[in-house]
């Protein structure tokens, strides 16, 4: 039955590992298998096999980084995708401090020692579909964006999460000065030839707005500086570098556009829209008719008239008095915000992005982070850092539509669908 070192088949390992990647806890996950499964299973051993499944994958993501620097990663298939798409975030976890992190170094007993909040960094990475048009297909701010308790209650929550990330994130202090040309839009590859037009079988109904097709994950709890090389790897192990549209969408974070200058290049950088509508919340605050100046801008930020939001935003901050500290205080706040759309102009060029039929928001981001937060975050738990990039690998993994997991565990030792060679000793008796 080719039992593995656990002493459990490798059908049963697969279901083990999937209900510690899909389950909130490896005590849920136990009492998932144990009732399903009809095989009793401890925490403990549930973790332990979790873990080194997981450590198994983090060895394979760190080949294909190796690989990919060295110049050897060769693709998993030559079909180009009609669209590619990166998006990039950043979420939160709990470490705690290990013996060997202690001032003494003595073992500390059970418990969470030096428990503290760390960013977790999550990348998703999908195929999609749609068509490019000669003309902006959705000139007109949607409805949506018109429905004034919408929008607020939609700006809150983005301002609730982006207080709630701030509070432990590492101060990033980047000057991005950039002024990114969109040519990469329209650059044709050599290898264009090699592309397939893989469309979805009601692409007839597909319009502007890409459809999304496979996606797959990078997660990890290290620096931006190595997770580029990660999601850089994946990439080109899916072969997205040679899709005709690329589009790579996220927030203003300083890291992460200086992650796709690095290793995206060729991507076409593009700021969250809704993030854009939180920045604009924040400029309007203060003002006299607020909703109407809010409504205003956020319209000429979908028309793509950013500069002329920049020009109201200078003309306010120079009509303030700063002679009480309120008004210092408003005109610091616009001075931030005009800086922020300075920065991001080139980003915010939303019709010619929806005319080549790329994502403005990055919504598939933001809700990937809270179906990785559902398995990591907690005020109650407490990982080690080890132990939590295990299972970040784990939870990519499963989570992948490429069924990269299944695949995986179809290949290890052990599995009965890998062919074994009999050894001379077995051949011999």
């Amino acid at each position: 039955m080719r039992l593995t070192s656990h002493k459990v088949s490798p059908s049963l390992l697969g279901k083990v590992v999937r209900a510690a990647a899909r389950q909130t806890s490896f005590q849920e996950a136990a009492d998932s298998v144990a009732d399903l499964a009809e095989f009793p299973i401890s925490a403990r051993q549930l973790g332990r096999i979790a873990h080194e499944i997981g450590e198994e994958l983090k060895t394979r993501r760190d080949q294909r980084v190796q690989q990919l620097q060295t110049q050897s990663l060769c693709p998993d298939s030559l079909t180009c995708p009609n669209v590619a798409v990166v998006q990039v975030d950043g979420g939160r976890l709990r470490l705690r401090q290990s013996d060997s992190d202690s001032d003494s170094g003595a073992k500390q007993g059970p418990g969470a020692h030096g428990a503290s909040w760390r960013e977790d960094k999550c990348a998703m990475l999908a195929t999609a579909f749609s068509k490019t048009s000669a003309c902006d297909p959705d000139p007109d701010l949607p409805a949506s964006f018109r429905h004034r308790e919408t929008v607020e209650t939609l700006v809150r929550d983005l301002v609730k999460q982006a207080a709630a990330e701030d509070e432990d994130r590492e101060e990033v202090n980047e000057e991005v000065s950039e002024v990114e040309a969109l040519e990469c839009v329209e650059t044709k590859d050599s290898s264009a030839s090699l592309t397939e037009m893989a469309a979805p079988e009601n692409s007839k109904k597909v319009g502007h707005v890409p459809q999304l097709l496979v996606r797959t994950y990078m997660a990890s709890i290290c620096g931006s500086e190595p997770f580029g090389p990660m999601v850089a790897a994946e990439a080109e192990r899916r072969n997205l570098s040679k899709a005709p549209r690329r589009a790579f969408v996220a927030d203003g974070g300083a890291w992460i556009w200086k992650l796709r200058r690095k290793w995206f290049p060729t991507f076409v950088g593009i700021v969250d829209f809704l993030h854009v509508l939180s920045h604009l919340s924040a400029a309007a605050m203060d003002a006299q008719e607020r909703w109407l100046l809010l409504l205003r801008w956020s319209e000429a930020c979908w028309k793509g008239q950013v500069a002329e939001v920049i020009q109201e935003l200078r003309h306010h901050r120079e009509g303030l008095d700063p002679s009480t500290p309120e008004a210092e205080a408003r005109i610091e706040s616009l001075r931030l915000e005009e800086g922020y759309f300075q920065r991001n102009e080139s980003r915010m060029n939303y019709p010619h992005f929806r005319c080549q039929g790329l994502p403005i928001t990055s919504s598939h981001i933001e809700s990937t982070m809270k179906i990785f937060n559902r398995r990591v975050k907690g005020s109650e738990k407490a990982w080690d850092e080890e132990g939590a990039e295990t299972i970040l690998q784990l939870r990519a993994a499963y989570l992948g539509e490429d069924e990269g997991l299944k695949k995986f565990l179809s290949e290890r030792s052990s599995s009965p669908f890998r062919s074994y060679k009999a050894r001379n000793t077995a051949k011999a008796a």
